[in-house]
């Protein structure tokens, strides 16, 4: 109980003296709601107001002692009350019931993305340095208090989602991993300058060994090594016949092989 009663008393200052002035500034400020929100986060309710009970507990008795009962009221009721700031900030947005979700989307280094595109099942996306926040009203809460979260960054054809399921936290994190997005197929068809149909004719993406074949019909399907919709140079060939293009995946495309 000794050790307890320590460490309560080492962290309850900071976390008191934090949420103190979160609110004083607040109140000047005229945001009584964002710092309640961050007062919040500094701790557990429970342990914020425990550490101060703790706190004033001790400079009551010692100002007590003192004998100067007056002063220990007034510095119990000082200790005490920054203290409520987080349990009143929890209390706030639970009578709400609003969920405000602050979303982090990591590219492949582990560092955040700023110019990531987000969706989600419910809320209302908020776009902000570093980070994202939706707030999430009862009204736009999904049914199943799941939230899916899909993160994409279209130029560098990377994509991550997240599945967050709203409970007793109000203010959650969400961690968006971003990865490159799966390859796909190509596929498409080979004509010769007449419009013909080409049969037998080799196609294959620029930097790669694959090499597919096209049918009776003059149709092929090979690896990409890209993902839908990434641009990629198509090479075709028969005889001295040959076609380049650059085209982007998810489409069939058509090669027109020239004599050169």
């Amino acid at each position: 109980m000794k050790q307890s009663s320590e460490l309560v008393s080492r962290i309850g200052p900071p976390v008191t003296v934090a949420a103190f002035v979160l609110v004083f500034v607040a109140f000047v400020l005229g945001n009584m709601e964002e710092a309640l929100k961050v007062a919040s986060q500094i701790t557990h309710p429970v342990a914020a107001l425990v550490s101060a009970l703790v706190i004033a507990a001790t400079v009551s008795a010692t100002a007590i002692k003192a004998k100067k009962t007056r002063l220990a009221w007034v510095l119990a009721i000082i200790i005490v009350l920054p203290g409520l700031a987080p349990l009143a900030a929890f209390t706030f947005v639970q009578i709400r019931g609003v969920y405000r979700i602050r979303v982090v989307v990591l590219g492949l280094d582990g560092q955040p993305v700023q110019n990531s595109e987000l969706t989600s099942t419910g809320g209302e996306i908020k776009k902000a340095s570093g980070y994202s926040e939706i707030d999430v009203s009862p009204q736009t809460r999904p049914a199943d208090s799941k939230l899916f979260l899909y993160a994409s960054v279209k130029n560098s054809f990377l994509a991550g989602s997240y599945t967050l399921v709203l409970g007793g936290d109000y203010y959650p994190t969400a961690t968006i991993q971003l990865a490159p997005l799966p390859e796909v197929l190509f596929r498409g068809s080979v004509r010769d300058e007449y419009g013909r149909r080409v049969a037998g004719a080799h196609v294959s993406i620029s930097g790669y060994q694959d090499i597919a074949t096209t049918n009776e019909m003059g149709n092929f399907e090979l690896p990409a090594h890209a993902a839908d919709g990434q641009m990629v140079t198509v090479h075709a060939e028969k005889g001295g016949a040959v076609a380049d293009i650059s085209v982007p995946t998810g489409a069939p495309a058509e090669l027109v092989i020239r004599t050169r």
